[in-house]
Formats: structure tokens, sequence, C-alpha cells
């Protein structure tokens, strides 16, 4: 295509050329005229190969002829061969002029100039595109490596998944607590194993990612509880919190159970155990009271609140020994020591004697 349009200007060019050596010039602001013999009629035209001197000469009225006063030479209707190549003749009458305009070159031109454009846009779109993906397929890596080095780990089951947005890593680890041996075994882990973990979750994380924020929490799906949190900005410390529910102590999940079924009767909810512990003698644990319920715990009188722990402990003593044959003794025949606390606030001590059926709380 761009060939013909250069073809088509040389053409142009050298009936300009010849225009110029005609018998109209201009010399001087002045005009003269000769009288010359042309011959008509011998010169065809062809358009892709279609013979259209006929539709030239009706139209335009001007056949193209011979002059032999100039070495025989031809001369053309310059309008009709310009339109025929799509181009504009305008004519200056005043000059004499005829000024021929390739009106298809500017709109090729301008084609170009918007195909030019569109494509950078595209592989500016292209580049972003694969820029994303290869975001993607880099924490998902991460995130594999991670599963593989701490999906089991000390004998407990996580699943560790990774989520990024606007500079910020979201950190999710899974565990469920509804198995007996992965509560047993997370039981097991103290509070320092399980910050060392967390540690070195977020220092693999953070060499990947150095110019982003990282948290997240180790979340227990069966008692629906964050366990931990933690928050790593790009410029600062980590920085970890846990509930004690799971960390002070070792932990019975129906012990657990018995107290928030008690205190749930008298509408104060999510009470838990912590600090559990069981000698010869005597079993202790430490009875939590979250700060929203303060109000409803308080407006317990002393007797309903010994009742409460009564019936606690004889679940503990005597319904554990039915439930859980195989720990026979494990409970039974011990004094009972519980320390009930609000919001960490210190409520008192309830004491009840194996050879006594109910205790005092003071």
């Amino acid at each position: 295509m761009f060939k013909k349009d250069r073809f088509k200007k040389v053409l142009v060019l050298s009936i300009v050329l010849v225009l110029a050596l005609s018998t109209i010039a201009i010399a001087a602001n002045e005009v003269y005229q000769k009288k010359l013999t042309a011959t008509i009629g011998r010169i065809k035209f062809k358009v892709d190969g279609e013979d259209v001197t006929k539709e030239i000469e009706e139209k335009y009225k001007a056949p193209a002829f011979t002059v032999k006063e100039f070495d025989s030479r031809s001369y053309v209707p310059v309008r009709a061969i310009a339109e025929l190549m799509g181009m504009e003749v305008k004519w200056d009458d005043k000059t004499h002029t005829a000024e021929i305009i390739d009106v298809k070159s500017k709109v090729y031109e301008e084609e170009i100039k918007k195909k030019d454009k569109e494509i950078a846009e595209l592989k500016e779109e292209i580049k972003k595109l694969k820029e994303e993906v290869v975001e993607e397929d880099k924490l998902q890596v991460l995130e594999d490596k991670l599963n593989n080095k701490y999906g089991t780990y000390k004998d407990v089951n996580f699943d560790i998944t990774l989520k990024e947005s606007k500079n910020n890593i979201d950190v999710k680890i899974l565990i469920d607590l509804k198995n007996y041996n992965q509560e047993k075994y997370w039981n097991k882990m103290d509070v320092s194993t399980k910050k060392a973990m967390i540690e070195d979750i977020v220092d693999t994380i953070s060499k990947e990612y150095t110019d982003y924020n990282i948290h997240g929490n180790i979340y227990d799906l069966y008692y629906k509880k964050e366990l931990f949190t933690f928050n790593k900005p790009k410029i600062g410390k980590l920085s970890i919190t846990h509930d004690d529910r799971y960390t002070g102590g070792s932990y019975d999940s129906y012990i657990d159970e018995v107290i928030y079924d008690e205190f749930y009767y008298y509408g104060i909810k999510d009470v838990y155990m912590s600090n559990l512990d069981v000698d010869k003698y005597t079993i202790y644990f430490d009875i939590n009271i979250p700060y929203r319920y303060r109000s409803e715990w308080r407006s317990l009188s002393k007797v309903e609140k010994e009742n409460i722990l009564d019936r606690i402990s004889n679940r503990i003593m005597y319904d554990y020994y039915y439930d859980y044959y195989d720990y026979y003794d494990y409970y039974r025949y011990k004094d009972v020591k519980i320390r009930v606390y609000v919001d960490g606030e210190y409520q008192g001590q309830y004491i009840r004697y194996y050879n006594e059926s109910t205790g005092s709380f003071n």
C-alpha cells in the first residue's frame, strides 16, 4: 500500500514538472501564449487493468494529447489523474497554480497514529497482567512453602493461607481442636514455642515481601476463636497477642464445657477455664468471665455463685469418672480449688474438699 502511495507521489511530481514546462508559465508575473500543434486520441488510460479513457474524456472534457514541438511529449489532465489516485486538486486562477493534496495519505497517517496508540495501550495492559500473574504465582509458591514446613508442626496440623491486598499480606493459620489428639498436642506446646513458630512464618514472608505489612492469626475452627493474633508493619517489630484459655497450664475440654454450660444457664456466656493443674490431692484451675458479663456475675448472690461452683465440682469429680472410665481416680477423691476472675480481676476462691458435699466461695 505504501509503495503504491510513493508511486503516486512520484507520478504527481512528474506531472507538476511537466506542467511547469508547458505553455502555461509564470515568469516575472507575466503570462505569455504560444500556439502548438497537438495530436489527440493516441493516449489511453487504464486503472487496475481496466480502460477508463472514455470515462475521463467525458467527465473532464480534457483528453490527453501529444505535442511535437516539445519532442512529442504527452500531456494528460492533472485533475483526472490526481482524482484517480484519490488525491484532491485545487486551482488558483490568480497565480495559475495547481495544488495537489494527498488526502488519503493524511487519513492513513491519522489511522497509523491511532493504531500505534492502541498497540501501546495494549502492550501496557499486557505488561500489567503479566506482573499480576507473576505476583499471584509468587504468593502461591510462598504459601506452599510454608505449608510444607509448618503444615504439621509438633504433631499439630495447620492450614496456612496467604492473601495480598494493597501492600498487606493477610495470614490465616487454621487449626481444628475438635480432635482430642490435636488438642493434646497443641496444649503440650508452650507459649514460647507457639510464638517462635509465628515468628518464623512472619520472617519467611517478610523476606519475600519487604515493603508489606503482615498481619494474621491462628484460628481454631472448633471453638471458633482466635488463639493468637500477630502484626508486623513494614517498618517496625512483630507483635503477638494470645488468649490465656489455651496457653496457661494444662487444659481439659470436658471441664471447659462443664464451666461453659453452668454459667450459660445464668446468661453469662463465653466463660472458660485456664491454668488447670492436678496433683495427688487437689484439682486447681481458674474460671475467666468476660468483662461484658461483669454485671450478671455481680448480680448473683453468694449462695448462687456457690451453687454454680458446686455443680461444676460435682460433674468433674463424678460425671467425669463415668464418661471417661479409663481415667479412674484421676479427678475422684481430690479437693477442688477454683479461682474466679472477671476480665483478669480476681473475684475470690472456691474450695471444696473431697469428703464434703458442698464447697464455699470467699
